[in-house]
């Protein structure tokens, strides 16, 4: 296969992914047939068994890649963890450039859609809770990595515990984005910057 085609199938993927994650996040999931997926994303069945085998084989991806993936903070690279500020506003950036990807589906608020598709794995994934829990200690562990690096370089003091701390950071987020549900277009991005600000100004002080 060409590189031109190896391309062509990246884009063809990704826009399945896409599609696919506002039909999921717009429809209930018993309702999201090929059929349907079909008419809506315009590639064929046999495109998307190629990608992902079945329905419930794409829904786990759109998991995997636009749920746990999206607003993750694993995404952050490893140049950015030495620095607790750096991270967190890494992380505020990544945000803001996933809600942006996840706008030209047509979704204005993110946190709903997600939620929505959530709500739908907890049906019909038997491990989603498992895999959940996988995800938030990883999401932890991350954030404790980055407090400890800040710890060693000064930048915020030796009294600090890790682990209370990065729950703190990483309970803001997940507040925020609860709260987004209810909104009209989702988490205010900008004012969960300024929550981290304050979370860091009080810990340096």
């Amino acid at each position: 296969m060409g590189k031109g085609e190896s391309n062509k199938g990246g884009a063809s993927r990704q826009k399945i992914l896409l599609e696919a994650f506002r039909l999921f996040a717009t429809m209930p999931y018993e309702r999201v047939s090929f059929s349907v997926m079909e008419k809506e994303i315009g590639i064929s069945r046999g495109s998307m068994v190629y990608y992902f085998g079945n329905k419930e084989g794409l829904f786990r991806e759109v998991l995997t890649t636009l749920v746990y993936g999206t607003s993750s903070i694993k995404a952050v690279p490893e140049a950015y963890r030495l620095s607790l500020c750096s991270f967190y506003n890494y992380f505020i950036e990544t945000l803001k450039r996933e809600q942006e990807k996840i706008a030209q589906t047509g979704i204005i608020n993110i946190n709903e859609a997600l939620m929505r598709i959530e709500n739908s794995a907890l049906t019909y994934i038997d491990n989603f809770k498992e895999l959940t829990v996988k995800w938030f200690m990883e999401e932890q562990e991350v954030w404790e990595i980055v407090i400890k690096n800040a710890i060693s370089i000064g930048e915020i003091p030796s009294n600090i515990n890790p682990e209370l701390l990065a729950r703190i950071f990483e309970d803001c987020y997940l507040g925020n984005a609860f709260q987004g549900v209810f909104s009209n277009h989702g988490y205010n991005i900008d004012f969960l910057k300024k929550e981290f600000d304050q979370i860091y100004t009080i810990v340096r002080n």
